[in-house]
């Protein structure tokens, strides 16, 4: 049901590729048309016992009754085989010698009557392979300037190049979708058309040796079927859209490889809020903020916020994580350390000046229940001390990611009530 919804929301106006998707809505559902109007016609005129009516119309011309025969062959209106015989038996009772010319032709006439728009069959099959190849096309081009596209987040531009795949893939199956019962289809009433006429052939030529003169019977054995036998019935051709499919396909999947799906843009802490010491020196408590910020690289953890100087990042030492693996290993115990240590200095910074006797070596679950107890509206400054800025190096697995965010929740150094 996902699929449908899917593709129901491919006709949608603002869908980009909606106008494919309703083209090949109307080639398909002009294909179901003509596929019952073919049905309809070539079953109307084959709708009859022809070794039985054949026997009849026999016996009644070896007993020279031609104008019951030919009443016979009349009542029976559009069927191929009594219309064949009854042009032969109409002709034989005014020229013998063009009774052949006359089924010949009559043959030839029922012919391309059943085979009438047969070949509609074969283009929509080859047209809806092209539309959904030029939908696939137009997803393609999406997708490429979805990449290309300068001053576009990575997350916009991950939207957008599924986006584009998405629409090339949508096409695609619908195209196909109508393309594989057009065949299925056109063979199916190509072999039924082909079997009456060859069933017609041999009643008529039968007849045929009964009412031309012994002069013309040799002939006429040989000339009804011939020109259907020349003509080479139309083919969907489908292997230069499935080689290409084959080959579009797996270049679709690797294309996405440009945009990391689901990239996390942060914004690291500034360097100058961290700038004012441990007391929160240089700018007034009510305006600081805590900037908590963890970054995620291939050596450690490094922990940025308002408490940490400048003169690590100065003096080259911050290009060494602050929480380096540990066996090779991530260290998510000194990590869960580290924050509550950051928590201890915020939380002793929030409740000083309502509280005695804090401060920042107080524990941290005592520093928690005094700042359960502020009154509502009276925080000084740290609005932002619930919040962390995590931020991983490109290389990094979403897992660990994941991993971190765990370990900052689960089992930490100090209860908190």
């Amino acid at each position: 049901m996902e699929i449908l919804h899917e593709l129901g929301q491919c006709f949608l106006p603002a869908h980009e590729a909606f106008i494919f998707m309703w083209a090949l809505a109307l080639l398909g559902m002009t294909a179901v048309f003509v596929t019952f109007e073919r049905w309809y016609d070539i079953n109307r005129r084959t709708d009859y016992d022809a070794p039985a009516f054949f026997e009849h119309i026999k016996g009644l011309l070896l007993e020279k009754k031609f104008s019951e025969a030919l009443q016979i062959c009349m009542s029976a209106g559009n069927r191929a085989l009594p219309r064949i015989l009854g042009a032969g038996i109409r002709k034989v009772q005014i020229e013998p010698m063009l009774v052949t010319g006359a089924m010949t032709e009559e043959s030839v006439h029922m012919a391309s009557r059943m085979e009438k728009r047969l070949n509609l069959l074969v283009m929509f099959g080859n047209v809806s392979t092209l539309l959904g190849l030029l939908g696939t096309v137009f997803g393609l081009i999406m997708s490429f300037a979805a990449v290309g596209r300068p001053g576009v987040a990575a997350v916009d531009k991950s939207a957008m190049l599924a986006t584009g795949i998405s629409a090339a893939m949508n096409a695609t199956l619908v195209g196909l979708s109508i393309s594989i019962p057009c065949v299925m289809v056109y063979s199916w009433l190509r072999a039924r058309v082909d079997m009456a006429l060859q069933e017609i052939d041999r009643y008529a030529i039968a007849i045929l040796k009964i009412l031309s003169p012994p002069s013309v019977k040799t002939k006429g054995l040989a000339s009804i079927g011939r020109d259907r036998e020349e003509e080479e019935p139309a083919d969907i051709e489908l292997t230069p859209m499935l080689n290409l499919m084959v080959m579009l396909i797996p270049f679709l999947l690797s294309s996405s490889e440009f945009v990391r799906i689901g990239a996390i843009e942060m914004k690291l802490p500034e360097a100058s809020a961290a700038g004012a010491g441990g007391d929160g020196g240089g700018a007034t408590e009510e305006l600081a903020k805590l900037d908590l910020g963890l970054v995620i690289t291939s050596k450690g953890f490094s922990v940025y916020n308002y408490f940490r100087t400048d003169s690590a990042a100065a003096s080259g030492a911050a290009k060494e994580p602050d929480i380096p693996l540990k066996n090779g290993e991530y260290d998510f115990k000194g990590l869960s350390d580290r924050l509550a240590d950051v928590k201890r200095k915020v939380l002793a910074q929030i409740v000083k000046p309502y509280t005695a006797g804090m401060s920042e070596s107080t524990p941290l679950h005592e520093l928690y229940a005094a700042f359960q107890k502020l009154p509502a509206g009276s925080l000084p400054g740290f609005e932002d001390h619930e919040s962390v800025k995590i931020v991983a190096e490109e290389k990094i697995k979403y897992k660990v990611v994941v991993a971190v965010m765990d370990a900052d929740l689960q089992d930490p150094p100090e209860a908190i009530p």
